[in-house]
């Protein structure tokens, strides 16, 4: 029956972890912080953890949100419920009990677990959790991949399965037929993506060489369908796509102190959500917002007006052709008048409450932060594989060429003091002046901090992005040679401004 699965997996699952005391916080961690980058969670939403055991998972994910959410750990086994690592995680509602059946209904934002859904039973328990979750909510689940051999050969012997300690309920889920039940069930926008290739007995000192050949491999055709792990998303439809308006702006130092820069060429869709929801959640930080509009076709500079008319710190920045990002991006850093900038794609609304981590690094004492697509702790769905093994091949080039370590400094997501942009020269005129914005601070020296987002390729609704391989590629190996050729000039630069301002 569904509830002595529960019990089972739950179980098993604890003696798992236990198992691999070096990876396993990592691991873990990993897991905790994609829930946060999937969902971009809001504080006060609440979240229903399956599952939880004594908490080893739940500890992680409290430190991700930061304690600002209602977690309730669901614990089907009675001596885990009393374990004593409970009384160390604050702000959880621990929650012991026999069946699903027994939690509130439509109840959650969001319904969670790591290695309990992949059992025998599991459409009966997906039905379930359909009951749990708020209309318009999500659920997010990591769970053993039917592909992997390791795991394949634990689910087609027996024996195998009990020498290695699983569950004897306990199986792989397939990606297809797990698309077909979830849909069945009734969830909508259903994800199987698989996650994790790292194997947990490889040694903790060896993640960080293992990561950047593991994450290739993770989204390779092919070759990522053999990783140990699928991440299961679905949303049940329903529910207001209004999020809550919760202020995230919590820094006096950026109060009314920051310029949003935005690029803009055919973003008529986008512009009105991403304005709506900086201005939900950030609203004590702006300054201005320069929708910086790249010789538009269709309707971007009129939807600005509009929006304008209603907000004086809106403001339409029309270029004349030619069009290009960085010709874009200089005239937005020039027009702007706040004491710092952030840059960002039209496209980045789903991601605005992931920038309060920008903020916070910049806060610490950073010059400077950047978004980062391509670490551990990021989300990465639908992203062209020639498109990852060209900016894995780019930063490969710019960390040797620079002897400095970083992921991913040509995304468009950054923060800065307003001078270090304004004084940098932006030679490119499209697409790789991303580069040249994160790679020239570093150059010159500037403390730059990378914090990981997610990137989720643009919806229809979105309408399509520009950006090709082969017509940016010589401007993204031009900006790394320039840089190369004037990182002393860039660091002299530097310090003299420093020496200036020091007196």
């Amino acid at each position: 029956m569904l509830r002595q699965n529960l019990r089972d997996m739950e179980r098993a699952r604890e003696r798992y972890w236990r198992s691999y005391p070096q990876t396993s916080p990592v691991k873990l961690r990993w897991r905790a912080l994609a829930v946060r980058h999937a969902f971009h969670v809001l504080p006060g939403e609440s979240i229903l953890e399956i599952g939880a055991g004594s908490g080893i998972w739940t500890r992680e994910l409290q430190r991700v949100f930061r304690n600002e959410n209602e977690i309730t750990a669901a614990i089907f086994n009675e001596d885990l419920a009393e374990s004593s690592q409970w009384g160390s995680i604050p702000g959880v509602h621990k929650r012991w009990t026999e069946s699903l059946d027994d939690l509130p209904l439509e109840t959650f934002d969001y319904v969670i677990g790591t290695a309990i859904l992949c059992h025998d039973r599991y459409p009966e328990m997906l039905k379930a959790i359909y009951r749990l979750v708020k209309p318009g909510g999500q659920i997010l689940f990591f769970e053993n991949n039917l592909l992997n051999p390791q795991v394949f050969a634990k689910t087609a012997i027996p024996a195998v399965s009990r020498w290695t300690g699983n569950a004897r309920c306990q199986v792989g889920i397939s990606k297809y037929q797990f698309l077909r039940i979830a849909s069945q069930q009734g969830f909508v926008n259903v994800e199987v993506i698989p996650y994790d290739l790292i194997h947990p007995s490889l040694p903790k000192s060896l993640i960080p060489v293992v990561q950047s050949v593991a994450f290739m491999v993770e989204h390779a055709p092919i070759l990522r369908n053999l990783c140990g792990t699928l991440y299961l998303w679905g949303r049940k439809p329903g529910g207001s796509n209004i999020r809550p308006s919760t202020s995230l702006a919590t820094h006096a130092m950026f109060h009314r102190a920051v310029s949003f820069v935005i690029p803009c060429h055919n973003e008529e869709l986008n512009v009105g959500p991403l304005i709506a929801a900086l201005c939900k959640h950030f609203e004590d930080y702006i300054h201005e917002i320069l929708i910086v509009n790249d010789n538009s076709t269709d309707r971007t500079a009129e939807v600005t007006r509009g929006l304008a008319a209603g907000n004086p710190r809106v403001r339409l920045i029309n270029r004349l052709p030619p069009n290009g990002v960085g010709r874009a991006l200089r005239d937005g850093y020039q027009a702007a008048t706040g004491a710092y900038i952030l840059t960002m794609d039209s496209d980045f609304v789903q991601i605005v409450p992931e920038i309060r981590d920008l903020f916070e690094a910049v806060a610490e004492g950073y010059d400077g932060a950047i978004g980062s697509r391509f670490t551990y702790d990021s989300i990465m769905i639908n992203y062209s594989f020639p498109k990852i093994v060209s900016n894995r091949l780019f930063h490969l080039l710019a960390r040797f060429a620079l002897r400095s370590n970083f992921h991913d400094i040509s995304n468009n997501l950054k923060l800065y003091r307003a001078d270090i942009l304004k004084n940098i020269a932006i030679r490119q005129d499209h697409f790789a002046a991303n580069a040249e914005t994160g790679l020239k601070p570093i150059a010159a020296g500037y403390r730059v901090k990378e914090v990981p987002v997610s990137w989720i390729n643009r919806t229809l609704e979105m309408g399509t992005s520009s950006f090709r391989i082969l017509q940016v590629g010589p401007g993204y190996a031009r900006a790394l040679w320039d840089v190369i050729r004037s990182s002393r000039q860039l660091k002299d630069q530097a310090d003299r401004k420093v020496m200036r301002a020091a007196g």
